[in-house]
Formats: C-alpha cells, structure tokens, sequence
C-alpha cells in the first residue's frame, strides 16, 4: 500500500480530463489518497474484481459492474475511456447493469456508452475476464470456492483413512479424529437423541465454515462467511432441514406440537398467539445463525481495516503530520497483527457456535420433547 500524498483538492473541483492519466478520488480528496471506504468495498464486500493492487485488476469477474465503480471513482485511464470503443455487447450489457441501483458507484453520472467504453478499458487491463454467463462471482465467493476445494483435497487425500486402515497413524488424522468425536459427543448426540447418523453433515459443516473462515483471513482475499447471502443461503439450508425432518418424525403434529401448551376451545386465543410466535420463531432462529456468523466476520475483518488504515487515514486528512502518522501506522499494525491472532480464535469459535446451534434447532425440531 503505497504512502498517502498531500493533496487537498476538494472532489468537486477535479473534473478528469484526456491528457490525465488517473484521476483517483480517496477519501473526499482528489489525487492518490487512501481511501478507507474504497478498502472496505474491495476486501470486506462482495466486489466483482480481485485486484492485486488498487486498480490493477489480476481477475475480472464481472467487468460492468467493476468499470462502472471505477469510472464511479474516476479511476480508469480518462485518455484510454475516451478513445475506447462500445461494442454492441458491452451497450446491452451496460444497459443492464445500470436498470439495477447498486449504492457503490453513481449512476446518474453514468451512461451506457460510457460503461461499455469503461468495460472496453477493464478488458485491457486485466490479465483475466470472466464471461457474463460467470458475472456473479466475486472475490468472496471466489476465494471461498478455493478454499472448499484444498479442504476436500486434504480431507480426501491426507486426512482420509485408507481401506485397510484400522486407526490413526499420524497426527493430523488424530487432530481432525478427535474434533469429529468431541462434536459427535457434545453436539450431535446431546442435541439429537438417537442421531450419529447427522454426524457426517454436521462435521461437514463445522469445517466447511472453519476453511472459509481462515482462508479469509490471508491478505489480499475475500471472506465467503462475511457475505450475507452465502451465510443466509446457510441458515435457509439448516431451516429446510428443521421443517422436513420434523414433519417426517411428528407428521402433520409437527405444527400442533411446536405450540407449549394444549389446544383448548377456552384457551385458543392464547393458543393461536403462541402458534405465530412459535411460527415466527421457526424462522429467526436460522436468521439469527446467518446474522450472527455474517456481523462477527464483517466486523472483525472491518476492524482490522481500521487497524491496519490508522496512519493512511491520518496523513491523508492532515498530510503535515506525517511524524504523527508514521507512530500511529506502527501502533495501529502491532494492534492489527495482536487482533489478526485473535481472529484465528473467532474463526473457530464462530464454525462452532453455528454447527452447535445448527443442531439443537434440528434436534428440537426432531425431538421437541428435548
């Protein structure tokens, strides 16, 4: 990340021009300031490029929603915008991208020619575009999808015990062995009475949340669990799962049976008011798990940010105390590398708590009895 420099034009006075090469907002400044809301929309949201530097894109997966920031931001090449050439399917493709708001970029200051010539600019500069069919990628789903693929190579071909293997043989396998029995123990079977055989996707889960949480945690990547969608298309999978396997074990009682108390003509309206909160429950509960393991990964990630930016965001609100800045960039990175450690911590703990209550929602579900 490259020092700060002293620039105090206001935004509103910098109009780009073609003999300049870059015209970079950051910050409310022009020039080449840092920008925190600018991080924060590249590594802790989905942002449809994986840019090894800012605005160096390595990876494009949806090239008119990243031209569109960019040109948002005034940070694509105004000479290289202006000679660009729109072809017909970089129009359509613009003209659907700006139908549909999107808070990141500007759209009023947008046009169809614009963003296909800016789309023209990203193809040029980027070492790899994905196709439009492939547009709703982005670095979190992409460098999650990376780290659910080397999870199922190591389990399958280092963790995995060989056909005529009776017991571990390694430490490695004796390490994820006794994880699956300790969440065999005190999760599976506690929350679901009769239920080793829900151990296999439980496991599943807890690792699958444990890989993409720390392989977010390597600069430069994307955190899959820090994206609302994937961790609501989470919750809706363990809600399904609460609905049809408890109406397989209790039938059609399923939903008699998730109201407290018995159904009596006297007690009825009290009845039905627990019915709706019983019912409403059903679905906060998942909501909560998504909710909770999308805020903990957002948040922290945002905090290393800030951690991490403290100096930058110093000097590029007063670039004459840059003696001040340096100090409070060391601090703010021995704060970063100690909170960096204890997200490790939080990686765990956070596949655990969703894996754990994951099963005690199917379990009550199952067995409200328990």
């Amino acid at each position: 990340m490259s020092e700060p420099q002293a620039d105090s034009t206001p935004f509103e006075e910098v109009h780009p021009s073609a003999d300049e090469d870059h015209v970079v907002v950051e910050g409310g400044h022009a020039g080449h300031g840092f920008d925190f809301m600018g991080a924060l929309v590249h590594h802790n949201m989905p942002f449809p490029a994986w840019e090894v530097l800012p605005g160096h894109p390595f990876i494009v997966f949806d090239k008119a929603r990243y031209a569109a920031i960019e040109i948002g931001h005034q940070k694509l090449p105004a000479a290289e915008l202006a000679e660009a050439e729109a072809t017909e399917e970089h129009l359509a493709w613009a003209e659907e991208v700006l139908a549909e708001p999107d808070f990141r970029y500007n759209e009023e200051a947008l046009d169809a020619t614009t963003l296909a010539k800016g789309m023209a600019v990203v193809d040029s500069h980027a070492l790899m575009v994905f196709p439009k069919p492939l547009a709703w990628m982005n670095q979190q789903l992409f460098f999650g999808t990376i780290a659910l693929i080397l999870l199922a190579l190591f389990m399958g071909l280092v963790v995995r015990r060989k056909p005529d293997q009776l017991k571990p043989v390694n430490r490695l396998q004796h390490f994820f062995e006794s994880i699956t029995i300790y969440l065999r123990d005190e999760v599976v079977r506690p929350a679901i009475p009769h239920g080793d055989s829900w151990l296999p996707f439980f496991v599943t889960l807890f690792f699958m949340i444990l890989a993409v949480n720390l392989f977010g945690l390597i600069p430069g990547t994307g955190t899959m669990s820090g994206n609302i969608g994937v961790t609501g298309a989470w919750a809706t999978i363990i809600l399904l799962l609460m609905l049809a396997f408890g109406m397989k074990e209790q039938g059609p009682k399923y939903w008699i049976n998730i109201v407290p108390i018995p159904f009596t003509w006297a007690l009825s309206p009290v009845w039905v008011l627990l019915f709706i909160i019983e019912t409403l429950g059903l679905i906060i509960k998942p909501a909560a798990l998504a909710i909770r393991l999308f805020a903990n990964m957002f948040a922290g990630h945002t905090v290393l940010l800030v951690f991490f930016s403290l100096g930058y965001m110093l000097i590029n609100a007063n670039p004459d105390a840059a003696a001040t800045a340096v100090g409070i960039k060391g601090l703010g990175w021995l704060l970063g590398f100690a909170f960096h450690a204890m997200e490790v911590l939080v990686a765990f703990i956070q596949a655990y708590v969703f894996t754990l209550l994951s099963a005690l929602f199917i379990g009550m579900s199952i067995h409200p009895e328990h």
